[in-house]
């Protein structure tokens, strides 16, 4: 889809609004007089009555499952959701603990890929017949090219990838009336990253590029570093991932 999306006034639900881009996104979104309904175990850091927030963990699909039960009969204009929510964690698989390992990996797998899919297929339907509706997921650069000490973030992000781009098709296939984005962010400086030493992005400017793509509905957002990953990517797949491997090995 290529067209022009007005997020002004929209009801916006939002996961991962209490730090880092989340909780600059939903002060982005405020400003373009939308209402926030905020999904995050804390609140976000602004408040005031544009501001909904429901504690929800994402990595318990009980309670998802709960918070999704009757989320359109509390929102009824809702009509965008933004799946930003993400958990990170290294592993060393040569000698970490395996029960730790199994630990980290399902709460990674539930954040970033089981807890916006469940979402997406609960809001598809009745967002597919509202006038114009948005779902966008943040995936990453990682899920074009992985790290050395992410593995299980790089292959849930890969995972929530192919996920969004083939919702894309069932959208088109639809009649167009949702636009499905996907966020691809280079590393920012979130406390997602509070431990890599190297370059980050100022979050700022992330969301302002962010918010232009919402703006102009781009399928893929390619934001800072991820979109020279991107050209690398489409002249030699393979070389991207040697880049990633030899800086993060």
């Amino acid at each position: 889809m290529s067209r022009r999306f007005d997020i002004s006034g929209r009801t916006v639900l939002l996961t991962g609004a209490s730090s880092g881009v989340g909780a600059a996104l939903a002060a982005r979104l405020v400003e373009r007089d939308c209402r926030v309904v905020a999904w995050s175990r804390r609140p976000p850091p602004i408040g005031g009555p544009s501001i909904i927030h429901e504690a929800v963990d994402l990595s318990d699909m009980a309670a998802l499952d709960a918070a999704l039960d009757g989320l359109l009969e509390r929102h009824p204009e809702l009509s965008v959701v933004i799946n930003n929510a993400g958990v990170s964690e290294r592993a060393d698989l040569a000698d970490g603990d395996p029960a730790r390992l199994d630990e980290l990996a399902e709460i990674q797998i539930a954040v970033n890929l089981q807890a916006p899919i469940r979402i997406c297929q609960r809001l598809f339907a009745p967002f597919s017949r509202r006038g114009t509706a948005m779902i966008v997921n943040n995936t990453s650069g990682l899920a074009v090219a992985p790290t050395v000490p992410h593995p299980v973030y790089c292959a849930s992000k890969a995972g929530l990838r192919a996920f969004t781009q083939s919702m894309r098709y069932q959208a088109e296939a639809a009649g167009g009336q949702i636009a499905v984005i996907e966020i691809l962010l280079a590393v920012v400086e979130t406390p997602l990253n509070a431990g890599y030493a190297g370059r980050k992005m100022p979050v700022d400017k992330a969301v302002d590029r962010i918010m232009r793509g919402l703006a102009k509905a781009e399928p893929e957002i390619w934001v800072g570093q991820a979109a020279l990953l991107r050209r690398i990517a489409g002249i030699s797949p393979a070389l991207a991932r040697h880049i990633l491997k030899v800086a993060t090995g």
